[in-house]
């Protein structure tokens, strides 16, 4: 995690570095203490209190943000659209247009939800009417992947905090569910170990022995038969006590048709509750 000097936050943010190192002193903004003596502060929690106070990012790039200025700077002319940067393939474009839209206050899960599912199934229209289509949607997928993977790298739950495992089930190739879900799942505070796509369940089962997560969610992309969808529903009722399985994905109703016992899990902002609800203390009884 990359850590700040107070001028360098104070830059980003237009403000004089005294200012800065008073919200500091006042415990508004969390900082670290070199050997030396001198204030760091986590580009984490810098982005925490921008989100949270709302303060304008005058200059992204002092937080080593440039593509968030562009996407700003396009925003502000009505031309910066995500689906524009998936189709081009534009990583650095798609990272940028995220992070801007996340220190502006968007959650992973409203993001997840709403403009990268709309701008993936755009995306994905193409395999009908364009003969480049595979080509396009492969090329924006990683863009998208790059970018999330990136996102994600923003979050520091602690190290000793509690764990959620996850991944897709054998014959489900699709990258981009399972890591948005571990985004989600990390960006409200838990530690989340994503396995990607076609995991089998030995090996999610390896996974829950060895970390004994609170939470395991499968993302189920592609469609199910009977047999499968059954399995999938039985290993997850059959997981230990204190561990909560979840499944999503748009084929996951085959899953808790299966068995209505299974929580199923209809977008990224349910996970990001069913995570919240773990995280919160329980009343003394």
């Amino acid at each position: 995690m990359r850590l700040l000097s107070p001028r360098e936050v104070a830059d980003a943010l237009g403000v004089s570095e005294s200012s800065l190192k008073r919200w500091v002193d006042a415990g508004k903004i969390t900082a670290a203490r070199t050997d030396g003596g001198h204030r760091r502060i986590a580009l984490a929690e810098a982005m925490r209190f921008i989100r949270e106070t709302g303060a304008p990012l005058a200059h992204p790039e002092a937080l080593g943000m440039p593509e968030v200025a562009a996407a700003n700077a396009r925003a502000a002319r009505g031309e910066d659209q995500l689906f524009a940067h998936v189709l081009a393939g534009d990583a650095v474009g798609v990272r940028g247009w995220l992070l801007s839209r996340y220190l502006a206050g968007a959650n992973i899960e409203e993001l997840s939800d709403g403009p990268i599912r709309d701008a993936m199934a755009r995306l994905g229209e193409l395999w009908r009417h364009d003969e480049d289509g595979i080509f396009i949607e492969h090329r924006g997928t990683d863009a998208c992947v790059q970018a999330v993977a990136q996102l994600r790298a923003n979050f520091a739950p602690r190290s000793d905090g509690p764990v959620a495992v996850g991944g897709s089930p054998p014959d489900d190739p699709y990258l981009l569910p399972p890591m948005l879900a571990a985004t989600v799942i990390a960006s409200v505070g838990m530690r989340a170990v994503n396995l990607g796509p076609n995991t089998p369940l030995a090996a999610l089962q390896a996974a829950v022995a060895h970390h004994r997560p609170q939470l395991v969610w499968v993302s189920v992309s592609t469609p199910l038969e009977g047999d499968r969808a059954r399995a999938i529903a039985a290993w997850l009722l059959a997981l230990p006590a204190g561990t909560l399985g979840v499944v999503g994905g748009r084929s996951s109703d085959a899953v808790g048709a299966a068995d209505p016992r299974v929580r199923v899990c209809a977008s990224m902002t349910e996970l990001a509750e069913v995570t919240r609800s773990l995280l919160r203390p329980r009343p003394l009884t």
